[in-house]
């Protein structure tokens, strides 16, 4: 293996370390409720999701003091093909799926004094997906898990939430640079052409209402911690998202050229623990927030150091491991009458970071990496709904890391109604300005009354084999979707 080929592994192994993870964006036209409010859309192609459902996570059970505690349940039954367009037509996903939620009130306001009211939401999946499972060790073909499970108090001053939750913090619409704390689905790292999916995780948060002096018109103080840190996982080989990097290490590890070995991931209860806090604060119309993170790194930097084969040769042992790093960052967002305006600014300093040298140890190094988000979008006419969102990753003393200094590029979407608003078609994807690809993808979907969705997409990858998105130009694929909401 040359050395050009090990610096673009290093490179595509934490291709989302310097560049902000993306996530499905927030509803057309609009903040969608408030920009700072967490999310807890999972489920992969969520834009072709967006069927109506009869309550919000954990927000659906709302009762008037004195009443008896109630219990909402609802789901969907899905059916979702994604099948490669290439030369290899092969299924990747044949996913059958059974979604269920329940939400409801444990203890109504003035049950228990000033406690507050309690609160509980809980959602899970019955999967079945022989396709994936036939491609490799990441799925099996029968899957029973739980999605979401947590409890939140809810009083005055105060509100508390114990479980496992999304939590999406961040104002970018596409793409989130302080998005820090859900790591990525790897066995379905889709959501769509412009967004990944990701997994929630067990967190305690708080969310302290201050009071709004002066301009103020609302103020909060939000502190999360997760005593145990999630980290994206690497994909099994023959995954369909084995990404360009790791075939290309697990080949060389066959070969003996060298040793690739099992991913460390975090496994100390508290001292492998997470921290954020964030103070958002609404102004005039404007929305503002100041974050700060502390944790682990989701994507793995590889850890170099040299071993003995069995013939007494020194050869390089990779280990991907997730160091700890910091995150400091400022995001604004103003809704206007038809559009929103938005922006985001992050500082990770000592950021581990691959280098380019391929014999060097420990084989990573700490660098100050700035990011940021800025976009609109705007309704124009009555539907017709456009996103336009330019990233950048910024590294100023970069000559000898694996990654290029100046990363930068733009998400998109444009979306318009038909058919009495019962059909929505657009095209949303990324375009990397730095020479690391870009996603395309035509949707539809199609609204039967308030049960019925049927979607479908053609989801496009393009760019050199070893970047970002052109690694992935073999998933070429058909998306088609079929749910019934219940």
């Amino acid at each position: 293996m040359t050395k050009a080929r090990l610096a673009a592994c290093f490179a595509l192994l934490i291709p989302l370390a310097t560049s902000a993870h993306a996530r499905e964006p927030a509803p057309a036209g609009g903040l969608g409720g408030d920009p700072f409010g967490s999310g807890s859309e999972t489920d992969p192609f969520a834009a072709l999701e967006s069927a109506p459902q009869p309550a919000e996570p954990g927000q659906a059970a709302q009762i008037e003091p004195g009443r008896s505690p109630d219990l909402t349940l609802h789901g969907y039954l899905e059916s979702r093909d994604q099948i490669r367009t290439g030369a290899n037509q092969a299924a990747i996903s044949t996913r059958q799926r059974l979604w269920l939620e329940a939400d409801g009130t444990l203890l109504p306001e003035g049950t228990a004094g000033n406690l507050g009211e309690v609160r509980f939401f809980a959602s899970g999946a019955l999967d079945i997906d022989p396709a994936a499972a036939d491609l490799s060790d990441d799925h099996d073909t029968l899957r029973l898990h739980a999605e979401e499970v947590f409890v939140t108090l809810d009083s005055d001053d105060l509100d508390l939430v114990i479980g496992r939750k999304m939590l999406r913090w961040g104002m970018g619409d596409g793409i989130n640079p302080l998005d820090l704390i859900n790591p990525l689905d790897y066995r379905d790292p889709i959501a769509s052409g412009r967004a990944d999916s990701r997994v929630p995780v067990v967190l305690g948060q708080a969310i302290f209402r201050l009071p709004a002096v002066g301009p103020l018109q609302e103020a909060t103080l939000e502190a999360v911690v997760i005593p145990l840190a999630q980290v994206d996982e690497l994909n099994a080989p023959g995954s369909a998202w084995e990404g360009y990097a790791l075939k290309e290490l697990r080949k060389a590890d066959a070969q003996g050229q060298l040793i690739f070995a099992d991913q460390q991931k975090p496994d100390d209860l508290w001292n492998d623990a997470e921290f954020g806090v964030r103070l958002a604060v609404t102004t005039s119309g404007w929305d503002l927030a100041l974050i700060g993170f502390h944790g682990r790194l989701d994507s793995a930097v590889l850890a170099r150091d040299l071993v003995l084969d069995s013939n007494g040769t020194a050869i390089p042992r990779l280990t991907p491991i997730h160091p700890t790093f910091s995150a400091f960052g400022i995001n604004v967002a103003k809704g206007l009458e038809r559009s929103t305006i938005r922006g985001e600014l992050s500082l990770k300093p000592d950021l581990p970071m691959m280098l380019r040298d391929d014999k060097a140890t420990p084989g990573y190094d700490r660098r100050s990496v700035v990011e940021g988000v800025v976009g609109i979008d705007r309704t124009f006419g009555i539907n017709l709904y456009t996103n336009l969102q330019y990233y950048f990753t910024s590294i100023p003393d970069a000559a000898d890391l694996a990654g290029e200094s100046y990363d930068h590029g733009m998400t998109y979407e444009i979306h318009d109604l038909f058919l009495q608003d019962d059909l929505e078609a657009g095209i949303r994807g990324v375009a990397s300005f730095a020479n690391e690809g870009w996603t395309f993808e035509p949707y539809a979907e199609y609204r039967l009354g308030d049960d019925w969705l049927l979607g479908a997409s053609l989801l496009l990858f393009e760019g050199p084999e070893d970047s970002r998105y052109g690694q992935f130009a073999d998933n070429d694929m058909l998306n088609i979707r079929l749910r019934y909401s219940f």
